[in-house]
């Protein structure tokens, strides 16, 4: 019953399956294809060690994976299904930058059959392995699967993204309770922001953030609603935005904006209403790391939008500024890692925004030279 339901979750947050099976006490599934990394690997490769000290994922990057995860729990929390075995390896990131929650029912439907639970980093035969460090309290005591573990998983994965380490190292929640041990405090989040990891990663069930909702509204900067994000359909700005989107053809911002722009005329009445919001929503496109995609929903269209209605809006022009940086950081790490098809359409849709670009005109010419 619970690999049925895997089965019926569509969201492109959570990896799509098509089949499940099993082989004695072996159970197995067939889902689509993925191209990218595990989230275990890509915290690896971007320089976050296994154990010990090291150097976090960038805030804003940190939030946008985040932010994926919470949105595929939340679709998934809201039909009744609980994941049970939330972990950097069952997580997933595309090339596109989009993070999908694998595995759905598999913990669930080997736990109802009453396979036994096993507490290691690994599965072994037809028993359901715990990850010790990713597994609640309530996990290790046997009871009920509830949502609240997949929150405490949730937040051990937001601390390791933020911090470059486990709050607890590698000991259990049991083992942290044993000890009564407190993690140690990320720098740069506010004290509602630190107040709100650390609901997610309270011990005790009932002392736990009560929803993925509500933990990412408390973890995201105070400027950014979570709802937004999770429903962007139903969020003002966000629908001026959109059908602002659709209903102009798109535009491409002049090179002019970059060389001594002249004066920004001054805006009164619903076109400055219009335009500040419209900035924030192109800021918080930005922080959850959307630059240039999904369409319409992005930073880069968000900003052409305000200078459609405000010529040279100079907070559009300094965030259009950020986003070509950005997208040059991004293609050369692209280039890095073999994904030239990658770097070519974020150096191309940089290079649209703005053809002087110093960086990205260089990385242009450093993938024309080592063309294969």
């Amino acid at each position: 019953q619970e690999c049925k339901k895997a089965q019926e979750l569509a969201h492109p947050n959570v990896v799509t399956v098509y089949d499940f099976d099993r082989d004695g006490e072996v159970v197995y599934m067939t889902m689509e294809l993925l191209a990218g990394k595990p989230l275990d690997k890509y915290i690896i490769d971007r320089g976050i060690a296994e154990t010990g000290q090291s150097m976090p994922v960038d805030f804003s990057e940190a939030f946008s994976i985040i932010t994926d995860i919470v949105q595929g729990l939340a679709y998934a929390h809201k039909r009744g299904i609980v994941h049970f075995d939330l972990k950097p390896g069952n997580i997933f990131i595309t090339d596109d930058g989009t993070t999908k929650i694998l595995d759905f029912g598999i913990a669930r439907a080997m736990r109802t059959s009453g396979s036994k639970m096993v507490a290691d980093d690994s599965e072994l035969g037809g028993m359901i392995a715990l990850t010790p460090r990713y597994a609640s309290l309530e996990m290790f005591h046997g009871k009920q699967p509830d949502l609240r573990d997949d929150i405490y998983a949730l937040a051990i994965i937001a601390y390791q993204l933020l911090a470059g380490k486990y709050p607890f190292g590698e000991l259990s929640a049991e083992e942290v309770q044993h000890q009564n041990l407190q993690p140690e405090r990320i720098p740069g989040l506010t004290d509602r922001q630190w107040k709100g990891l650390l609901s997610g990663l309270a011990l005790k069930r009932e002392d736990r953030t009560l929803s993925v909702e509500a933990f990412l509204e408390a973890l995201l900067p105070k400027k950014i609603d979570y709802r937004y994000w999770l429903a962007v359909g139903t969020a003002a700005t966000a629908i001026i935005a959109s059908l602002f989107f659709w209903l102009q053809p798109p535009q491409i911002v002049a090179p002019s904006l970059f060389e001594n722009p002249p004066p920004a005329a001054e805006l009164i009445g619903t076109d400055k209403t219009q335009v500040e919001q419209l900035l924030e929503v192109a800021e918080v496109h930005q922080m959850i790391g959307r630059l240039i995609s999904p369409k319409g929903a992005n930073a880069l269209d968000v900003y052409n939008q305000v200078l459609s209605i405000h010529p040279y809006n100079r907070q559009a022009i300094r965030g259009l500024e950020t986003l070509l940086d950005r997208l040059a950081q991004a293609a050369e790490l692209a280039i890095n890692e073999g994904k030239r098809r990658r770097a070519q359409e974020l150096i191309d849709s940089g290079l649209k925004t703005y053809p002087k670009h110093k960086q990205l005109l260089a990385l242009q010419q450093q993938l024309i030279e080592v063309q294969p």
